[in-house]
């Protein structure tokens, strides 16, 4: 504010500060106080407070105030322009004089001057005024801010299609708890036709049992396979409603259940309004316990599940070499699962009567007659002559009756000797030359061996496993070297396993018209028209040596008996060789490898004398010495008996 010492002079401005110089010239400082607060007290201004008034630190010295610049009214108060107090010097003694133009000239010097001390009050006043308003403005953000945070302006918000089809932001906690507070359904929540919405459980449970139709009295529902009815009947059964799980169902519907998974928390309010327009439905309906029912299905539809049975070949027909065949049974698998689920579902739906169809299929057998008579035949034979020897043939016939016709199942293994027996003559056998460790011997059965060979060729020809097979002590001559097979009842069997996938049938026939015999296999004919054949090949020989001479006391000097021909030794392997249908060589496979040992040829030499002595004996000759006798009357000359082995085609009997 300027002093009023600049001021321009107008006359119709009042001089109110004259008017206060005037009272108080000649009164005390409490005068003047108390009119200072009058005017300071008429709200027209605001000065400041009283004792800056008085003077420096509450001297009580008057101030002389600057005139008020009237212009200034009009405005407001807080805009007013406050009157600056100057200090007036006054002897504690003297009362103020308006008339004393120097003395107040003198106190306005005074005043001036003082004014430096003045001006740096007012500034440091001003920093702290300046700080303060900081301080209110900063104060009043953060009033601001907090009352946002109270009221969430700051929280997350979700946007959302009302029921109306307008779209909404509201805050995701909001959304939240309205979907979430108060175990009420949501409106719009349809069961059997009942608004249940705003209902609790406990209320939708009495309002939906309260409608309930009444259980039915009776269930009648049929299975129906093929073209056959089959009574179900499920009397036993309870019926129960599930009443509870749909309203659990209903309850949970389009209900959130992490605050903060926004995407669920969407996708529920949305739908939670769309069930204003378009209500949730639910239905309950009796049912029937699952396990009862399913026991009840599969005692009606069990048994009409068959397995297949294939073809079997149960004999052989020896007349024509033909298989006599059980033919197959088609099985048939029902769909009785599927059967149980059907009832059920019409259980759900409340349909209480009808005829379910049950779905079934038949199952092909593997193996059909028409398969066995298109694809069963002789596999493989093997044959050979036998000599005339009555008693050997009759052996041979004898063994070829008890193997012949005889079915080996697939993976059953065949026994030559459980199947012949014991070679006794109750059993028909005869005596015939057999070979006994290492020379030939008669006895019961002498043969036989000669059909063990011939099964032992057709079944390695027919691909079967052969699990016990020894060779005679030396050579047949009936079989390639390396492919005979030796039988001892008791000591030596011939065994073979059926390896294929179906039955096989062993015919063994012998002809006395030719004395033919032959062994053949019946069964699963090999793939694509293929054959085995059977052959040998000899590795090695050791050439035998000399005759052996052996004394035989009981036979009369003279007289000899070869108990066994020379035989070489022989290392020989015998090989499967497999053909296509055109003879062509396929593969080779080795089969066994045998070996003969080395025999001389061993005579008996007889060296029984007439007269009960015995004769000198030279084994490396086999000559016969005799002691000289007296001289008498020549005696008649006895002719010297030889008694030659067997033919070598008897030399495959038992034994070694």
């Amino acid at each position: 504010m300027k002093s009023s010492i600049h001021r321009s002079s107008n006359p119709e401005r009042p001089q109110v500060r004259a008017a206060n110089l005037a009272l108080t010239q000649g009164d005390s400082a409490s005068q003047y106080q108390e009119f200072s607060n009058s005017v300071r007290n008429d709200g027209m201004f605001t000065e400041e407070p009283y004792h800056d008034l008085l003077g420096e630190e509450g001297s009580g010295a008057p101030v002389e105030e600057e005139p008020f610049d009237y212009s200034l009214l009009g405005r407001p108060n807080n805009s007013a322009v406050m009157p600056r107090k100057r200090s007036v010097q006054h002897s504690p003694s003297r009362p103020r004089s308006s008339q004393s133009s120097q003395h107040r000239n003198t106190q306005r010097s005074s005043s001036r001057q003082a004014a430096p001390s003045r001006s740096k009050k007012k500034q440091s006043g001003g920093g702290v005024r300046v700080l303060a308003a900081v301080v209110a403005v900063i104060a009043i953000v953060a009033g601001v801010v907090g009352i946002l945070f109270a009221t969430g302006f700051f929280k997350p918000r979700i946007e959302v299609t009302m029921a109306d089809g307008t779209v909404k932001k509201i805050k995701a906690e909001s959304a939240f708890a309205e979907l979430t507070e108060g175990n009420r359904f949501y409106d719009g929540t349809l069961v059997n036709d009942i608004n249940i919405g705003g209902m609790t459980k406990e209320e939708a449970f009495a309002a939906i049992s309260k409608g309930l139709e009444a259980a039915p009295l009776n269930v009648n529902i049929d299975l129906k396979v093929r073209d056959t009815v089959y009574d179900l009947d499920m009397s036993s059964l309870t019926l129960t409603v599930n009443t509870d799980d749909v309203l659990n169902e209903a309850f949970a519907l389009n209900r959130p259940t992490n605050p903060d998974d926004f995407e669920e928390l969407t996708r529920c309010y949305n739908e939670y309004q769309k069930m204003k327009n378009n209500p949730a439905v639910f239905h309950t309906a009796y049912t029937c316990s699952t396990d009862g029912l399913s026991e009840l299905v599969h005692g009606v539809l069990d048994p009409l599940e068959t397995a297949p049975q294939n073809a079997v070949i149960t004999d052989f027909d020896k007349t024509n070499n033909k298989f006599i065949v059980q033919p197959e049974t088609v099985g048939f698998h029902v769909e009785t699962d599927k059967a149980v689920e059907d009832v059920t579902a019409l259980l759900v739906e409340r349909i209480y009567e009808g005829v379910v169809d049950v779905s079934g299929s038949e199952i092909e057998p593997e193996v059909t007659q028409a398969f066995i008579d298109a694809n069963f035949g002789k596999i493989s034979s093997c044959s050979s002559k036998t000599t005339n020897s009555k008693s050997r043939n009759a052996n041979i016939n004898q063994a070829c009756e008890y193997i012949d016709g005889v079915i080996l199942n697939p993976g059953e293994e065949f026994s030559y000797n459980e199947h012949v027996g014991m070679t006794t003559a109750e059993r028909g056998f005869q005596e015939a030359t057999v070979i006994i460790r290492g020379q030939y011997a008669q006895g019961l059965g002498g043969g036989i061996c000669q059909v063990s060979t011939m099964l032992y060729g057709a079944a390695v020809k027919a691909n079967m496993e052969i699990t016990n097979r020894r060779a005679h002590a030396w050579p047949s001559n009936y079989v390639d070297v390396g492919l005979d097979a030796t039988v001892d009842y008791g000591s030596i069997d011939f065994k073979f396993r059926n390896t294929s996938d179906y039955q096989i049938v062993i015919r063994a026939q012998y002809n006395s018209s030719d004395n033919g015999l032959v062994v053949s296999i019946y069964g699963h004919k090999l793939p694509d028209g293929q054959r085995i054949d059977f052959i040998s090949s000899v590795n090695s020989t050791t050439p035998h040596g000399d005759t052996e001479y052996v004394a035989n006391p009981d036979l009369a000097v003279g007289e000899k008996n070869t108990v066994r021909n020379a035989h070489d030794g022989i290392n020989v392997t015998s090989y499967k060789v497999w053909y296509d249908a055109d003879g062509n060589e396929i593969k080779r496979e080795e089969v066994a490898t045998t070996n003969y040992r080395m025999y001389n040829k061993k005579v008996e030499v007889g060296t029984k004398l007439p007269n009960g002595g015995h004769a000198n004996f030279d084994p490396k000759t086999g000559k016969v010495i005799t002691p000289s006798p007296a001289p008498t009357k020549a005696p008649t000359p006895v002719p010297v008996i030889t008694t030659e082995p067997p033919a070598p085609s008897t030399e495959d009997g038992g034994g070694e």
